[in-house]
């Protein structure tokens, strides 16, 4: 009998009791980071948004966190107003 990693009802069986606190999740941090960048992945799929990377210069990303900081606004939601400025998009 094999085990998946992601398998919650067996993981006890398979594995040595170790002293100490016991553990809040079954999985090891890189594990665990998948699975929440994939919720992450989801819930913003399911709230209409999409991932997009971009390279900027320097000298731009410190104009526009000053910029940010002074508005108090995040990065997304600034370029996203940006954006919808510059594109004759509605507010």
């Amino acid at each position: 009998m094999s085990v998946q990693p992601e398998d919650r009802t067996t993981i006890d069986m398979f594995t040595s009791a170790n002293p100490g606190r016991p553990r809040s999740n079954p999985y090891d941090r890189s594990k665990q980071h998948r699975i929440n960048k994939r919720s992450q992945r989801v819930r913003d799929k399911h709230a209409g948004l999409h991932r997009l990377e971009v390279k900027l210069p320097s000298d731009v990303v410190e104009h526009l966190d000053d910029t940010c900081e002074a508005l108090g606004l995040n990065r997304s939601v600034a370029i996203t107003e940006a954006l919808k400025r510059w594109l004759h998009l509605s507010p």
